[in-house]
Order: C-alpha cells, then structure tokens, then sequence
C-alpha cells in the first residue's frame, strides 16, 4: 500500500519508518528540512514542504496514496488546515491526530471518521501489557470485545491445538495463528514478515513462535492469562 505520513515528529517518524520496514511506500512530509534529512534513508520518500500551502499539493501523489495519516502534534492550526486541504484535494481516507477535545471535535466536524491520539493508545496498551503477560498486540471492537495478539502461555507450549478448548474452558475464540519471519523489502532493509494461519490444524503443537490471534472479553483474557496452573 502506499501511505502519506504529514508530521515526522517521534510518532509519525516511527509510524513512517515502521511501514517503511513493512514493505509499504511511504511519503513521509515535513516542512523541517533537519527532520527530512535524517529520515530520508529510513523512509521510502521524505519532502520537505509547508502543508498548510496549498500550492504545496501539487508536489504530492496524493491520489495516487491509500491512506493519508496527519500525524502533526502541537500545532493544531497546521493540522487542521492540512487535513482540510487534503479532502480538498480529494485523498482517498484520511486518518489523523487529535491532541485534545476541541482538536478531535473540529476534525469530525471537517468530515474526518478516523480519529487517534497515539498517547491515549500506547497507555492502554502499555497498561494491558502490565496487567496481562504476553499480549503483543489488541484491538477493542467494543466495551466488551476484543481481539488480541497473544504468546502462547507456557502451559500450552508442546500440546496440540485438539487438546486445548479456549471456547469452552475461557469463551475465547482463536481466529488465527501468526508467525514473524526475516526478509528484505525492496529497499533492502531486513523486515519482519507476518504470515497468518486462519485454517487451523487439529494436530499443531503450540510453539514458543506462535502468535494466538483471540476474541473476547477482556475478563476472559485475564482468567486465561493469569492461570498459572497446568490444564
């Protein structure tokens, strides 16, 4: 896919880098030349432009792009208006940062749906990671749903998936199984390259390479998670 990532502060540096690293083309778009300079071997293209211009659009392949992430942080007017011009200038699905209330409330009111504040997100995180062990990765469908990327509890390292009932011991579906390899994008650089089992296998054996791809209640997840005895 290809991405824009306007604001290559330490997030949207990182998000650029990282879907760099991913095998994405990535624009990732400052108007500090110092910024765009250090990144321009980590990201696949980094320009350096005034977003808040309109006459800066004509530099960017912007309906050529999949997603558009405005990744800017304290200038609020700089966001705002960038995020505007880009629906201007008709990107396909625009994502972006809100750093307060009135932030996130002007930007649905511009017609954005898809809106984060990447603080609020790593401390949810963060705090799962602390109360849970071995979650890598979750996403809430709603209060009461989730879905998570977890390690496999050492219990069930070396058991078959037919001997381990997640649905009737702790109402827990598992979805998939996710596996991380080592290759080389087409920049070269060496990437970690998710491959994803959606066709369970009664007879695997639970490795400590798995990724158990879950849904459910965070209840559910806790009871599993926490339960140190073997089954």
């Amino acid at each position: 896919m290809k991405y824009i990532v306007v604001g290559l502060g330490n997030f949207g540096s990182t998000l650029a880098a990282r879907l760099t690293t991913m095998g994405h083309e990535v624009f990732g778009v400052d108007s500090r030349f110092e910024v765009v300079d250090q990144l321009k071997n980590k990201i696949t293209h980094a320009i350096s432009l005034d977003t808040s211009k309109a006459n800066a659009y004509n530099s960017l392949p912007i309906k050529e792009v999949d997603i558009v992430v405005i990744a800017i942080g304290e200038d609020v007017g700089a966001s705002i208006i960038t995020t505007a011009l880009m629906k201007q200038f008709s990107a396909k699905q625009i994502i972006a940062r809100a750093i307060s209330p009135v932030h996130h409330t002007v930007l649905e009111s511009i017609g954005i749906e898809t809106i984060f504040n990447p603080e609020e997100l790593a401390a949810e995180m963060f705090a799962k990671q602390l109360e849970m062990k071995g979650i890598v990765e979750s996403f809430d469908l709603s209060d009461n749903c989730s879905i998570i990327e977890l390690q496999v509890p050492e219990r069930y390292i070396g058991r078959e998936l037919s001997t381990v009932d997640f649905e009737q011991k702790y109402d827990l579906k598992l979805i998939a199984i996710k596996h991380f390899e080592e290759k080389k994008n087409f920049l070269g650089m060496k990437t970690q390259k998710a491959t994803v089992e959606t066709k369970l296998k009664a007879e695997h054996i639970f490795t400590t390479a798995d990724i158990l791809v879950m849904m459910g209640e965070l209840r559910n997840f806790e009871s599993m998670i926490g339960k140190d005895i073997r089954d």
